[in-house]
């Protein structure tokens, strides 16, 4: 009995971790990400002054702060899905349909991962940059329905977050 109990407290400690986790690093990369977009993608015509200052950071500092915060949000993604994975299988199974904003949600997610993903293997390769500009576009576009939808998502879940109590009333 108190094994089971070990484990449930460790289970549900991963997943405020997680959640947390997510509410952190999801608004580092979404802000970094309409920085780079607004102030240097939007109207550049392939050129990027790089040394050009937004908010008291060059472009390349607002890249890897991106980036970093890309790593962290899908390490967070990955764990969280893995916490709620038989939830994710009853969804897919019987109730699609009422959960269709997360369904839409992780399949988003999945395609501005991948299209922000591959430029950097593009580069990384030395590949030619015409397509990983157009991964980018397709990325950057893509991220802004993201946006909305994991605006969505928090808010609908945003009663469990005030409602969060670190110590449970049964440790105090």
């Amino acid at each position: 009995m108190k094994q089971s109990k070990v484990n449930i407290s460790l289970n549900r400690l991963f997943i405020i971790t997680a959640n947390w986790g997510l509410i952190i690093s999801g608004p580092v990369m979404a802000f970094s990400g309409l920085i780079i977009q607004c102030f240097y993608h939007i109207g550049n015509h392939g050129t990027i002054d790089h040394k050009s200052m937004a908010l008291g950071l060059s472009y390349t500092e607002w890249t890897d702060i991106h980036k970093i915060s890309i790593i962290i949000l899908s390490i967070f993604v990955i764990i969280h899905i893995r916490l709620h994975w038989t939830w994710y299988r009853a969804v897919m199974k019987n109730r699609a349909v009422k959960n269709i904003q997360v369904i839409i949600l992780t399949v988003i997610f999945i395609v501005v991962s991948v299209t922000g993903f591959i430029p950097w293997a593009i580069h990384m390769a030395g590949g030619s940059d015409i397509i990983r500009r157009n991964y980018i576009e397709v990325h950057d576009k893509v991220a802004i329905i993201l946006g909305i939808y994991l605006f969505l998502h928090i808010k609908k879940r945003f009663k469990w977050y005030r409602r969060f109590r670190f110590i449970s009333k049964s440790n105090s």
